[in-house]
């Protein structure tokens, strides 16, 4: 494959991503950073839980990290922009270590009381609102414009985030009941020193001028709302933003109302989530090519919303983990193909800028999300709560529908 004199690579991966060297670091980068965050995910509000005994609190932390990410998400694509998705990566890879190993580390000399906490994920949120955007321009950089290829590098970057969330909140239930939640954070926080190590190696490239501008940002938004496929998942997005949030809080809920408060239980269900999406993936890559991205994402959207109805019901925590990668199994068909097209329909120039926008939608539904699923299964059942959730599952199945009859060109 021959390689631009800036570094990157000429022509497209079109029969396979993973023959580019550059994707394949990227994709091992995304893996190790994925296998310590997923481990976080469960230890960190598991330590909230269990100590303070709140939902609400428990939800207070995801929101409070999650907030910065819509609010700052603009601002992140310019500094993308400028900087470029390599630095923006690698420097939040080093942030993030600081940041998840300050809070054991706190805990340690008995200087982590609950507001400083709520500090440190904040800005652990600031980071992510470039980091993430950072992190698909990167993979766009490293596979080339081939729409096929696009979807099934995306389909593969989810396989390697997913697959960290089978091994990861499995490892950590584990490992919380072994040696306590708080110590678990010191694999995450080496987790993306490692990732900044290995993207060191990554060819640097000048930014263009032109993409640092202000206006593009502006312009970036209208190009959003213009395209009609674009548009129509963007709105989808924002619902499963605002959906998904309360699936992922409440299997430690259930974990601790359910199943006797056992670590082990919640970090299988977790686990569940992440396995059923890693299927997801594999299936996702392979049929790339074959169907459409707006087809894969409307019949992904129908699958998510079945499977979504069957949660709510008490059961045994085997078939509850079944149910929960039976509707995770699905996400990928909806999120791979909508990547995918955010990346390759706007103009080069407005890409970093698209992204990160289509980033903010994702995620601004997500803080109110977290912070009203945290009252809410303190006021009501988990089976209630996830019953509306079904609800607005269906509904975006239908809005993805749309797309059905919406050519993608």
């Amino acid at each position: 494959m021959k390689t631009a004199p800036d570094g990157s690579e000429k022509t497209a991966t079109a029969s396979s991503p993973l023959r580019s060297w550059q994707f394949r670091k990227v994709l091992t980068a995304e893996f190790i950073t994925s296998l310590g965050t997923q481990m976080t995910t469960l230890a960190l509000p598991w330590f909230v839980l269990t100590t303070s005994g709140s939902p609400a609190r428990m939800g207070l932390v995801f929101l409070i990290q999650i907030l910065p990410v819509p609010l700052l998400s603009m601002w992140a694509g310019l500094l993308v922009a400028r900087w470029g998705p390599r630095r923006v990566t690698i420097v939040g890879d080093l942030a993030n270590a600081v940041l998840v190993a300050s809070v054991p580390a706190l805990y340690l000399v008995d200087m982590l009381p609950f507001w400083a906490l709520l500090v440190i994920v904040a800005l652990i949120g600031c980071v992510a609102s470039g980091y993430l955007s950072a992190q698909r321009v990167l993979l766009a950089e490293a596979i080339g414009s081939d729409e096929g290829a696009v979807t099934a590098g995306n389909a593969l970057f989810e396989t390697a985030t997913s697959t960290a969330r089978l091994i990861g909140p499995a490892g950590a239930g584990f490992l919380i009941a072994q040696f306590g939640a708080l110590n678990v954070l010191w694999i995450d926080a080496a987790s993306f020193a490692l990732s900044a190590a290995l993207l060191t190696g990554l060819p640097r490239r000048v930014p263009r001028p032109e993409a640092a501008a202000a206006h593009n940002m502006t312009e970036g938004v209208r190009y959003l709302l213009r395209d009609p496929v674009l548009r129509t998942m963007s709105l989808a997005a924002l619902g499963y933003g605002a959906l998904m949030p309360v699936v992922l809080l409440a299997l430690p809920v259930m974990a601790r109302t359910r199943y006797d408060s056992d670590p082990h239980v919640a970090g299988w269900l977790l686990s569940a989530w992440g396995g059923g999406t890693a299927l997801g993936t594999l299936v996702v890559a392979r049929l790339a090519r074959r169907i459409s991205p707006t087809h894969l994402a409307a019949w992904g959207g129908v699958g998510a919303a079945v499977a979504l109805w069957f949660l709510p019901w008490d059961q045994p925590a085997l078939t509850t983990a079944l149910t929960v990668a039976a509707g995770c199994m699905f996400l990928p068909a909806v999120t791979a193909p909508a990547v995918a097209l955010m990346t390759l329909r706007p103009p080069e120039h407005l890409r970093p800028h698209v992204v990160p926008v289509f980033g903010a939608l994702v995620f601004t539904a997500s803080p109110v999300a977290y912070a009203v699923a945290g009252v809410l299964f303190e006021q009501f059942a988990v089976g209630t709560v996830l019953a509306g959730v079904a609800v607005g599952a269906s509904l975006c199945s239908l809005v993805l529908l749309s797309l059905v009859r919406t050519p993608a060109d």
